[in-house]
Order: C-alpha cells, then structure tokens, then sequence
C-alpha cells in the first residue's frame, strides 16, 4: 500500500471540499488513483480524464513529484505513482 499526499486546487477544491490530504492506496498508476478518486468525489474522472479519448482533459493540470523530487506537470495519465509521491490536482 503507498501513501500519497495530494493537493486540491483551482477547479479540483470545489469537488473535493479540501485543499490536501494524505490518502493510502493500491492504486500503481495516475489513472488508477483518478479512478479511485472518482469514488469518493464523483466527477474527479470526469474533470481530469477525456471520457471520448481516455486522455488528460486539456483544462486541468496533474503535477507529480517523487519523494525528494521537484514536481513536474504531467502529460501520461498512465503514469506509475510510487510511494511517498506528492500530486496536485489543479
């Protein structure tokens, strides 16, 4: 199980209702974790995921950091996610 700290801004706060929290899952990729988020927000999937393409919507923004690492903007949603590792949802 990986725990993840994530941040909720700009468009992504109002479905969430908080601005960051550590969550702990088994989720191994972005798309996966979205998913997961999903069912506990309804209408995360739908916000960063194109349901048409299956592909990041062009409106928000995933920025991933590494434990230690600088966070970078995110541009494959099938991206791995690795324990520690800090996403904000923007």
């Amino acid at each position: 199980m990986k725990k993840l700290f994530l941040r909720y801004v700009a468009a992504a706060y109002p479905i969430t209702n908080q601005l960051m929290e550590e969550c702990e899952t088994d989720a191994t990729t972005l798309r996966e974790l979205i998913e997961e988020l999903d069912g506990r927000y309804g209408g995360f999937c739908e916000m960063f995921v194109d349901a048409g393409s299956g592909k990041l919507t062009l409106n928000t923004m995933i920025y991933y950091g590494e434990e230690g690492k600088v966070p970078v903007a995110v541009l494959d949603i099938d991206q791995r996610i690795s324990d520690g590792a800090r996403i904000t949802f923007w």
